[in-house]
């Protein structure tokens, strides 16, 4: 045997070499099992993808309906400082001859099916607006052609528009 190989013998000593542990095999092992996780998240999140769901028709409004929630939010409030004890509502008519926004724009045909109740009828039938103005009640919207109120209770197919819950 030769001094240069593994476990050769120098007198009463045997020489080994001893690699040295500065932990390349260890990094290396982390390094794939890390690499083959993300690998398994990459193709987790690529299988399961779905294709968006556009937003529902009936809660996207356009810019002339959203000014009109935007009027009659502040049509309430001014509603019931003129009522602050809860009655008698005034009727649209009125509202229009104080120029409470947004009654007093010709849009829309107001009713009053309740006493404490309006309805905007659009006579182009893109949606129609309802303001409740019960301590349960709010503003309502309803898309497309809809059936003058007889009464606020009747909100059940009515998307509500306001943030009460």
């Amino acid at each position: 045997m030769s001094s240069s190989e593994p476990g050769a013998e120098t007198g009463r000593f045997t020489l080994e070499r001893v690699p040295p542990d500065d932990g390349r095999r260890e990094s290396l092992w982390v390094a794939l099992a890390m690499l083959l996780v993300l690998a398994a998240g990459a193709a987790g999140i690529w299988l399961r993808q779905e294709a968006a769901e556009p937003p529902a028709a009936h809660l996207s409004l356009n810019r002339e309906q959203t000014q009109w929630l935007t009027e009659l939010s502040i049509g309430a409030e001014e509603i019931r400082f003129m009522a602050p004890s809860g009655g008698p509502w005034p009727e649209p008519a009125a509202l229009a001859a104080l120029a409470v926004p947004p009654f007093d724009r010709p849009e829309y045909r107001w009713q009053q099916p309740a006493a404490d109740c309006y309805q905007a009828v659009d006579p182009a039938n893109l949606g129609d607006f309802a303001l409740w103005l019960a301590p349960e009640g709010g503003i309502f919207f309803h898309a497309g052609d809809s059936h003058p109120l007889t009464g606020c209770h009747e909100l059940t197919f009515w998307t509500r528009m306001d943030n009460k819950p």
